[in-house]
């Protein structure tokens, strides 16, 4: 007969203060790791990540070289836009979406004579996008033109083009595929350039709305770390780095210490604004080997401009590669794009239960690591026979063993899924913490028998 030890009152506090811990997140500590155990992982899959989209993606930055080789400014006028959009156009891209907010019409304005509509000279070469069966989506913010904090594409540009929501909360660090709106539901750049891409290719389980994209769990991004290897034809990546897999996990855990870790070119292939203005015949052809049929985003990298966002791998880049890498992993994946677990509700589980399955996964974990913690200071179970009581007992380095193993055969699973991994590094230090002690009074016995061993050896 098997007999489980009691837990004590201490040992039920302790279990339920890591359920609280877990399940309230206070000062957002559960949150900060979880986040951190996904971008590790990144980081260590991220020299295996496929080629795929890079093939198929290409980002047209407009930089602080270009305005000075123009001689412009920022933002930067609506014909010197109309140029190097139709410069563009001349390459024949798939889909293009341009990554500007165009809310206020900023037309020169010359004392005594009529307003210039510039903001319609570049709608008129819009035009000639969707003339020539090419996608052209720009960015927008999902509110009402004219409200309060209404600022949003001017209307004959947003007549020319197809919106692609570039603004939303709620999400945290995950990518929405489409988002309710004031103007209804709108989908983001990635899966409006997606839906693009598969009508020239086999897609499987794309939504057949943006209503239907909404309900849809929102996307993980994933990114990539080496350079496509057609960027050497239009850029000098000779002061371009890849680090190793061991720094880049360092650099992960130890993130105070610098960002050495960090790859310092980006993945997706990238021009710069100043490329498209070549005359030379050879060099027009390969951009037209680099543009044509492929899916281009047009962002901007202008000092003093605040449109950035963080990469686990290459740190701060221009807000449009969040946009192309989001699209590249839906070209690698699919609808199958990394994600986070359904909820219990979402399961049919537990009506009204927001708990993540990941999170119902990591509350079992904690138990174990509670029933371990009070294993190393009981039985862990006895058996009475006849009277006589029998113990077996688990050490503290075996316990925090089997806990990692388990994790760690979770975590790939899940990845394997393509399901973002339990809090790796949460769990992790916290198991440690808890058998810290058990395991320094372990290394300390040891220590003081390899001494009691050499002193008894000495006097014989």
């Amino acid at each position: 007969m098997l007999r489980f030890p009691r837990f004590s009152l201490r040992q039920l506090v302790f279990g339920l203060s890591l359920v609280a811990i877990a399940l309230l997140d206070p000062l957002g500590l559960a949150s900060s790791t979880d986040d951190a155990s996904s971008r590790w992982l990144n980081r260590l899959l991220a020299n295996s990540y496929a080629d795929d989209g890079q093939r198929q993606v290409v980002v047209v930055l407009i930089d602080d070289d270009y305005l000075l080789r123009n001689d412009t400014y920022w933002p930067l006028p609506y014909t010197e836009q109309s140029r190097l959009f139709k410069r563009l156009l001349a390459y024949r891209p798939e889909a293009v979406f341009i990554d500007l907010l165009y809310s206020h019409d900023h037309s020169r304005v010359v004392p005594g004579q009529p307003p210039r509509m510039e903001s319609q000279v570049l709608a008129n070469v819009f035009e000639r996008y969707q003339q020539q069966g090419i996608a052209l989506l720009v960015a927008n913010t999902g509110v009402e033109r004219g409200t309060p904090d209404g600022a949003n594409t001017l209307p004959q540009l947003a007549k020319a083009s197809t919106p692609a929501l570039v603004s939303w909360s709620g999400y945290g660090a995950q990518y929405p595929l489409a988002v309710p709106t004031e103007l209804g539901a709108l989908e983001t750049p990635a899966l409006a350039m997606y839906r693009r891409y598969c009508l020239s290719h086999t897609c499987t389980g794309l939504p057949t709305s943006a209503d239907e994209a909404i309900r849809l769990r929102p996307m993980t991004v994933q990114w990539g770390v080496h350079q496509s290897p057609l960027q050497a034809k239009v850029s000098d990546i000779s002061d371009c780095h890849v680090p190793g897999l061991f720094d880049q996990l360092l650099q992960a855990i130890f993130w105070k210490l610098g960002n050495d870790a960090q790859a310092n070119c980006a993945y997706t292939l990238t021009l710069s604004a100043a490329d498209l203005e070549v005359t030379d015949p050879e060099q027009q052809a390969l951009l037209r080997q680099l543009l044509r049929g492929k899916m281009v985003l047009v962002g901007a990298r202008i000092a003093g401009t605040g449109d950035v966002t963080q990469s686990p791998l290459h740190g701060k880049v221009p807000g449009v590669y969040l946009h192309a890498m989001a699209l590249d992993n839906l070209i690698n994946w699919g609808m199958n794009y990394y994600r986070s677990t359904p909820t219990l509700a979402e399961l049919d589980l537990l009506r009204n239960v927001s708990i993540d399955v990941i999170d119902a996964i990591e509350l079992l974990l904690l138990a174990l690591l509670t029933y371990l913690k009070g294993t190393l200071e009981a039985p862990l179970f006895s058996s009475a026979f006849s009277g006589q009581r029998a113990h077996l007992r688990i050490g503290p380095v075996m316990a925090w063993g089997l806990v990692m193993m388990l994790l760690g055969g979770l975590s790939v699973i899940l990845w394997r899924c393509n399901y973002t991994p339990a809090n790796v590094l949460g769990l992790l230090l916290l198991s440690l913490t808890l058998f810290s002690t058990r395991i320094q009074a372990l290394l300390d016995g040891k220590a003081r028998s390899r001494l009691d061993f050499a002193t008894h050896g000495a006097q014989r």
